[in-house]
């Protein structure tokens, strides 16, 4: 590039260091930006889990007004995961924040996957996962895993 291309203006930088100012601006415009919060507690959660001895079924199983976040087997379990991140405890526990109305969704929606697919003798279970990911942490500092901690009417 020429001074003559640049407008006549070089504003002290070479014509090199411009174009890379002008490359590195672009590639910031670019990058993709992290996962929200949730989306990457529900990644971790599943990876912890699978090391644990979990087999992952599927991911955001949606079922009506309901959505279940993780669907895994535990021997004869199968277990319905509700995956709760926060990034930070100061306000409520990521376990504080399931409200009644949000168990009681996480029951109907389980109930009403349970009848559409027969679970071939496996028992039922609503497991929930709380993470702490502090903001700019590149993992969490906290996973704690319930087990059964929502009851299921009938089993």
């Amino acid at each position: 590039m020429t001074a003559a291309f640049l407008g006549g203006y070089t504003g002290g930088m070479s014509v090199v260091e411009k174009a890379s100012a002008w490359i590195g601006r672009l590639a910031a415009k670019m990058r993709k930006p992290p996962a929200p919060l949730g989306a990457r507690g529900e990644a971790w959660a599943a990876k912890y889990l699978r090391k644990r001895g979990y087999k992952l079924i599927v991911r955001n199983r949606r079922e009506r007004k309901g959505e279940i976040d993780l669907i895994v087997m535990d021997k004869e379990f199968l277990v319905f995961v509700e995956v709760r991140t926060r990034s930070s405890e100061d306000f409520m526990t990521p376990e504080a924040s399931i409200r009644a109305e949000k168990r009681e969704t996480v029951r109907k929606t389980v109930r009403r996957l349970i009848r559409k697919h027969r679970t071939a003798g496996l028992r039922p279970r609503i497991d929930v996962v709380a993470i702490i990911w502090p903001v700019g942490a590149k993992a969490p500092s906290a996973v704690r895993h319930h087990k059964g901690v929502i009851p299921i009417a009938g089993w």
